[in-house]
């Protein structure tokens, strides 16, 4: 069976446990997740075995890092 590129079945998996794909995870970031947390409590993805996390990071990274940067923010020093 073959899915028309870009549709929701044609994205490769990254949470197996839970059936999330890339693309549900990418439309999180879309709509202002901006952490793993944030993806987890979204998506449900690497909230069972925990193995999809490295890969949820990655994705969450990678989006992040394509953003502006805002010269205003405030950075956290762990007080």
């Amino acid at each position: 069976m073959f899915f028309a590129e870009g549709s929701e079945m044609s994205a490769r998996l990254v949470c197996m446990c839970n059936v999330v794909s890339e693309n549900e995870i990418k439309a999180a970031l879309k709509k202002g997740a901006t952490t793993t947390s944030d993806i987890q409590k979204m998506t449900g993805a690497g909230t069972s075995c925990g193995k999809c996390l490295v890969v949820i990071d990655g994705l969450v990274e990678k989006y992040l890092s394509g953003l502006p940067r805002n010269p205003q923010q405030k950075i956290n020093f762990g007080d």
